[in-house]
């Protein structure tokens, strides 16, 4: 029996097909690093055509920024994108733009940039001759963003918009403060927000003065629009004349008097424990109202003219039920421990206009006593003030009736020794009025911040004092230690100067306001509680 035997390979055939394998894994990854070569190049070249699309669309909405037309915009736009590539890629290899496009949107002021490119290959093309290409596209936008700002100055062009001389400590909460100019400090203390502070001009610090920021300190910025440019003022009131009327005489029945409507040519005048009462219905007064005791003065619903003044002493009671009161040069004085009680009805804001209008033309109101309200809303009250004053004197803390306080050319006079809180209130600071603090009167002024309530139509809600557009005056207030604004403060063409002696946080809202100066010790807090969006014009890439 024959039998045959296979030879086992010899060495040199496994070897042979060693380098055969060894040969077909070097080539296979050959071909993965050519192609890690080539992809890894492909996308960062893709990146660079990215950068400089997003270069050509923030310059073409920067153009529409600055106002210039759409095709001012296309042309800024192709510059950008020429000068990114030029900057960054070598022309000579890498990228071949085929096409470029911008699209210009007025309406929205969008820019939109397209662009393709063709990418060079540098081993893969050994295997394929067609190109490989990218598009990539941008779009950037102009508008309004939100900001933080509880400080915000609006004049324009002068490095001293924020000047704050003396020993100042002014410290924003929460927020960040802006100037559409400057800001100066000189003597010692810092002007610090949690946010930034930023300005549109340069910052000027003279001795120990700092301006400090959580997020940092700008300058150099694009100055803010006013978002309250578009508010209404309140409209300004009408001043009805004397009715006249026919003849009318008090009489008397025991400890009560009771006035009938008519004209009254002689002094009406009350003294003892007893009641003085109007019924109501229309009334001129063209001699004195006097009335002092422990007793009680009404006055019903009507039209009550006042020529000669309306006098209350003692400890006596006044109601006034809803009416026009008007006061012609003559004053409503309110003395000793006597309460004023507005008594209102309960169907308020109603539409149909302010239930209690007290109008002084020439006059004063001068409140020494305090206020009682029932079913009073701040729709509800308006105390017009015409070369008149508003007056609250004492030693003993006064709440003042909700409602719009409309000074035209009057002054707001708080003095003593006295806390003034007024909730739900606007006043409203017409050419030549003032506000002014004397002694160690402490005031808590609160806006109206519910919408349904507001003393007046399209009024921003949280609006606590607002002063004319035009009037370039300087309001002057004192931040006397537990002195506090609840709400906005407006000024759009006036100067807001502080000084005295403030402890803990002044401000509770927004200040806005033409100009901002300090003098003296002055030190304080205001806290950001938003009322009305704040924002700054930008340019941002929305895609």
């Amino acid at each position: 029996m024959l039998c045959n035997h296979r030879q086992p390979p010899s060495q040199h055939a496994r070897a042979g097909q060693a380098l055969v394998l060894l040969a077909l894994t070097l080539f296979v990854l050959l071909g993965f690093s050519a192609l890690a070569v080539d992809v890894a190049f492909a996308y960062a070249e893709r990146r660079l055509l990215q950068n400089a699309v997003d270069a050509a669309a923030l310059a073409g909405a920067r153009a529409l920024y600055a106002g210039q037309t759409d095709g001012q915009a296309v042309a800024a736009a192709q510059g950008a994108f020429e000068q990114n590539l030029l900057a960054n890629h070598d022309p000579d290899e890498g990228l071949t733009p085929t096409e470029f496009r911008v699209e210009v949107n007025t309406a929205t002021r969008s820019v939109r940039v397209t662009a393709r490119a063709n990418i060079e290959r540098f081993f893969l093309s050994a295997f394929s001759s067609n190109p490989w290409s990218t598009t990539v596209q941008a779009a950037a936008r102009v508008g309004q963003q939100p900001t933080d700002y509880a400080f915000l100055v609006l004049e324009h062009d002068n490095p001293n918009a924020v000047n704050l001389i003396g020993n100042v400590g002014v410290r924003i909460v929460g927020g960040s403060a802006m100037s559409n100019g400057g800001m100066r400090c000189v003597g010692n203390g810092t002007f610090q927000a949690d946010g930034t502070v930023d300005a549109a001009l340069s910052f000027s610090q003279t001795g120990n003065c700092r301006f400090l920021a959580g997020q940092g300190v700008r300058s150099g910025l694009t100055p803010v629009d006013d978002p309250l440019a578009t508010m209404p003022e309140p409209p300004r009131p009408t001043v009805p004349s004397a009715p006249g009327g026919a003849a009318a005489n008090c009489t008397t029945s025991g400890n009560m008097m009771t006035c009938p409507p008519g004209r009254y040519s002689n002094t009406v005048s009350y003294s003892g424990n007893g009641s003085l009462i109007f019924p109501g219905g229309t009334y001129q007064f063209d001699r004195q109202v006097l009335y002092t005791g422990n007793g009680s003065v009404s006055l019903g619903p009507g039209f009550y003219y006042f020529r000669n003044g309306f006098s209350v002493g003692g400890n006596a009671t006044v109601t006034l039920a809803p009416g026009t009161y008007v006061f012609e040069s003559s004053s409503f004085a309110i003395g000793g421990n006597v309460r004023l009680v507005l008594q209102g009805q309960p169907t308020s804001c109603s539409g149909s206009g302010q239930e209690f209008r007290l109008l002084f033309r020439n006059s004063s109101f001068a409140v020494q006593g305090n206020f009682g309200l029932q079913n009073v809303l701040p729709c509800d009250v308006l105390v017009y003030l015409d070369n008149s004053d508003f007056a609250l004197t004492g030693n003993t803390d006064s709440v003042i009736p909700p409602g719009l306080y409309y000074f035209d050319g009057g002054t707001l006079r708080l003095q003593g020794n006295q806390t003034v809180t007024g909730q739900d209130v606007l006043f409203f600071f017409g050419p030549g009025s003032a506000f002014n603090v004397v002694g160690n009167t402490r005031y808590v002024l609160s806006g109206v911040t519910d919408p349904a309530k507001l003393p007046y139509p399209n009024m921003q809600p949280g609006l606590v004092i607002f002063q004319a557009r035009g009037n370039s005056h300087t309001l002057r207030m004192v931040g006397n230690s537990g002195a506090q604004v609840n709400g906005i403060l407006y000024l759009p063409n006036g100067t807001l100067e502080l000084s005295g002696n403030a402890s803990g946080t002044w401000a509770r809202g927004q200040l806005i306001v033409y100009r901002f100066a300090t003098n003296g010790n002055t030190n304080i807090r205001v806290e950001r509680v938003e009322h009305v969006m704040i924002t700054r014009p930008a340019v941002w890439l929305i895609e």
